[in-house]
C-alpha cells in the first residue's frame, strides 16, 4: 500500500510539474503576442465556453472595443485578428483550470488515504494558498490593462509570473526528493563543505528569481526594444537617467525602459558569474561525484541562456526567441532545484575525505 500511494504521489507531481510548466509557457506565448487583454471579464464556470458561431464572436469582439487596448493600440483590428490572440488567453484561462483539477482531485484522494507526511501536508497547504493567490493574480494584473492604458502593470506581471515559478519549483523540490530517496549516496564531505554549497545554491536561485523578476519588467514595458547593442546601452554601460546630475526616485526610475533594461543584465550577469563560481566550487570539491551530468547541464544551459538574451537583444525581441529564453530559466530553474534535493541528500562527518 505504501509503495501504491508512492508511486501515485509520483504520478500526481509529475503531471502538475508538466501542467505548470505548459502554463508558464502558454503565459509567455500569451504576453508576447500581447493577447492578454482580450478577454475582459472573468467567468469561473461560464467562461469555460468560448465563442461557438459568428454571433457570439461579434458580442465578445465588440466587448473588447470597449476597452483601451482596442481604442489605441488594434483599432483596425479586425475579427479574424481578434480571434488569434483571443485564443492564448482563452488556452490559458482553461488550462489553470485544468491545474485546478489535476491538482486537488488526487490530493484528496492521497490525504484521505494518509499517504501524506506532516511535512508534505505543510507543503502541500502552502502550494493550495499559492494557487488560490496566483489565479487571483492573474485576474488582477489583467484588470490594471482595461482602465485608462492598454498594458498591465508590470509590477503584476512580475508577482504573476515569480508566483508561477515558486509554485513549479516546489513541486519539482517536493517530487524529487521522493523520487529519489531510496537512490544511496556515499560520498562523504565534512560539514562546513555542505554548508558552503548549499548557501552557494540556495543564493544562486536567488538570484535567478531577481533575474526573472526583472525579465518581467522588460517584458511588461517592452524595455527590451529600447536598446538594442550590448554590453552598451547606446554609448555608455548606463542608462541615460543615471548618467543625470540627480537621480529621479525610485517610482520613476522602475518605469524607465532604459533603467529596467540595465537592471535585467546587471542582474543576469551576477547570476551567471555566481551560478559559474558555484557550480566551479561543488565539481572542485567532487561534490558532483556520481552527478556529472548536473555540472555539465548547468553550465551548458546558464552560458546559453545569457548568450541567447544578447541575440534576442540584437533581434528585437523576436517571439520564438523571447519564449525560448523564459523556457531557458524554467530549466535553470529546474536543475538548481534538483541540486538542492541533492545536496540536502549528502552526508555529513566532521572532517573532510576528500
Amino acid at each position: 500500500m505504501v509503495l501504491r500511494i508512492r508511486l501515485i504521489k509520483l504520478k500526481w507531481l509529475a503531471v502538475n510539474i508538466f501542467m505548470v510548466f505548459s502554463m508558464i509557457v502558454i503565459g509567455g506565448i500569451t504576453r508576447l503576442t500581447d493577447s492578454g487583454l482580450s478577454m475582459t471579464d472573468w467567468k469561473l464556470i461560464s467562461g469555460i465556453i468560448p465563442p461557438l458561431n459568428h454571433n457570439d464572436w461579434q458580442i465578445v469582439f465588440e466587448n473588447y472595443k470597449g476597452f483601451p487596448e482596442y481604442k489605441i493600440k488594434n483599432s483596425e483590428m479586425s475579427l479574424t485578428e481578434f480571434k488569434k490572440i483571443f485564443f492564448w488567453e482563452y488556452l490559458h484561462r482553461i488550462w489553470g483550470r485544468l491545474i485546478g483539477l489535476t491538482f486537488f482531485i488526487p490530493l484528496i484522494f492521497i490525504w484521505i488515504k494518509e499517504g501524506f507526511s506532516k511535512n508534505e501536508k505543510k507543503l502541500v497547504v502552502t502550494l493550495t494558498f499559492l494557487g488560490f493567490f496566483q489565479a487571483f493574480m492573474g485576474w488582477y494584473m489583467v484588470k490594471s490593462g482595461l482602465i485608462d492604458k492598454p498594458d498591465v502593470s508590470h509590477f503584476r506581471l512580475s508577482v504573476h509570473l515569480i508566483t508561477a515559478f515558486i509554485i513549479y519549483s516546489m513541486l519539482l523540490y517536493f517530487f524529487w526528493n521522493i523520487f529519489s530517496e531510496n537512490k544511496k549516496n556515499t560520498k562523504y564531505f565534512a560539514t562546513s563543505q555542505l554548508k558552503v554549497h548549499k548557501n552557494n545554491f540556495e543564493i544562486s536561485v536567488i538570484f535567478l528569481f531577481l533575474t526573472i523578476c526583472a525579465g518581467a519588467f522588460v517584458s511588461g514595458t517592452d524595455a527590451g526594444m529600447s536598446y538594442n547593442n550590448f554590453p552598451l546601452m547606446d554609448d555608455n554601460i548606463l542608462p541615460p537617467i543615471l548618467l543625470y546630475d540627480q537621480l529621479p526616485d525610485i517610482k520613476t526610475l522602475f518605469h524607465d525602459q532604459g533603467f529596467l533594461q540595465f537592471l535585467h543584465r546587471l542582474l543576469a550577469s551576477l547570476t551567471l558569474l555566481f551560478i559559474l563560481h558555484s557550480i566551479f566550487k561543488a565539481y572542485r570539491d567532487n561534490f558532483f561525484y556520481n552527478y556529472k551530468i548536473l555540472f555539465f547541464s548547468i553550465l551548458f544551459i546558464i552560458i546559453f541562456q545569457y548568450t541567447l538574451g544578447i541575440i534576442i537583444l540584437k533581434l528585437y525581441v523576436p517571439i520564438s526567441l523571447g519564449l525560448l529564453h523564459q523556457m531557458g530559466s524554467l530549466l535553470i530553474l529546474s536543475l538548481l532545484v534538483i541540486t538542492l534535493c541533492e545536496v540536502n541528500k549528502k552526508r555529513a562527518i566532521n572532517r573532510p575525505l576528500i
